[in-house]
């Protein structure tokens, strides 16, 4: 029995001391010197003096796991350091990394990346599209039903081949086929969002017509109402699911959009405080907007639990609170200054956020 136990210990005993030896040169435990296998320079010790990359260059699989597993939890370690701060003392974590402490936290953009990848996955798996394999839960006008994907792809495909040859097929015929075609896809690739066509025929909500679409337009600005506008919106009328798909999309590549919309109105709000750079909005901007997506990943859990109410407080006083927190620590600014600057930025969110999905829809379009 020992010696079942005795043989892996002792294997596992010459592995490290076999890397011990090449770490470390063999003589006396003092490293060898040669060339950097990376940038070339002359090492003494275990690790560049330009680069930083180990003098010891691995060539196992076995490596290849632990560089895996090391960037897993190191980047978890620092992230357990830098979410409590973002969330209680954001001034305090953005004043920290524009200072220079940063080696404790997770950058602003890396952090801005990975949260802006989990909200959006909050959202796909709290948003109940998905109720198994054989089915697909649609919500539709307030109303929640549920539809056999394969049932609705064969229906999509018996229409489109109802529909005359390609070259025979009437401008509102090519419409359809393209609607059709969207749908089998969306479909295929993803299933919880499909293009409904049942929806088009619903006589409680008729589809709007371009006549009433340019009054509308015209009372909301007229410069709004061009044939470019009115064609798109009519065209994601008609194709409600596919055209909410698209914005989704959009919205999840575009997402970094809201930083140079934020940093000029930053700007503006320290314009004669000559010390603060750009750079500083900058990682203020990275920041919040990595708070704001957990709130929004915590909203996205609320509701799938049905506790609106709990969700409508956190969104209104959720931000205004973590903007007077992190505009006060991070520009060490007095009471005062932090609320009319809280006051003002919240209000630009507003507009920040109008003009974010205009251009998300505009190109998702």
């Amino acid at each position: 029995m020992s010696d079942g136990l005795e043989i892996p210990g002792e294997m596992l005993g010459a592995a490290v001391v076999a890397q011990a030896i090449s770490e470390g040169g063999g003589q006396g435990g003092e490293p060898a010197v040669h060339a950097c296998a990376n940038c070339g320079a002359a090492l003494n010790g275990r690790f560049c003096a330009q680069c930083g990359q180990s003098a010891h260059v691995h060539r196992s699989l076995l490596h290849m796991f632990e560089e895996l597993l090391h960037g897993i939890f190191h980047f978890e370690t620092k992230a357990w350091r830098t979410l409590p701060l973002l969330m209680f003392r954001p001034g305090r974590l953005t004043r920290e990394y524009i200072d220079g402490r940063r080696a404790r936290y997770v950058g602003p953009l890396p952090l801005f990346l990975f949260m802006m990848f989990a909200m959006f996955m909050s959202f796909s798996l709290t948003g109940g599209h998905v109720r198994g394999a054989d089915s697909v839960t649609v919500n539709q006008d307030g109303k929640v039903k549920t539809v056999d994907p394969a049932h609705a792809l064969k229906t999509m495909q018996a229409e489109l081949a109802a529909l005359p040859p390609e070259g025979q097929r009437s401008p509102k015929q090519i419409e359809e086929a393209k609607s059709i075609e969207a749908a089998i896809t969306a479909i295929k690739w993803a299933p919880s969002v499909f293009l409904d066509k049942a929806n088009k025929a619903d006589k409680d909500h008729p589809p709007i017509t371009q006549e009433k679409l340019h009054e509308q337009l015209m009372k909301i600005g007229p410069w709004l109402a061009t044939p470019t506008i009115e064609a798109t919106l009519l065209h994601a009328e008609q194709n409600k699911e596919l055209a909410l798909y698209k914005i989704k999309n959009g919205a999840a590549k575009f997402a970094i959009l809201l930083v140079p919309i934020t940093l000029p109105f930053l700007w503006l709000l320290f314009l004669f405080r000559r010390r603060f750079k750009m750079f500083d909005h900058a990682v203020f901007a990275f920041y919040s907007l990595c708070a704001m997506a957990v709130m929004m990943c915590l909203l996205a859990v609320l509701g799938a639990l049905d506790l609106g109410g709990v969700a409508a407080a956190l969104v209104l006083i959720g931000p205004p609170i973590h903007m007077y927190k992190q505009l006060r620590g991070a520009y060490a600014l007095t009471g005062l200054g932090a609320l009319w600057r809280t006051t003002a930025l919240v209000a630009y969110s507003g507009l920040a956020l109008l003009l974010y999905f205009l251009i998300v829809i505009v190109v998702s379009m």
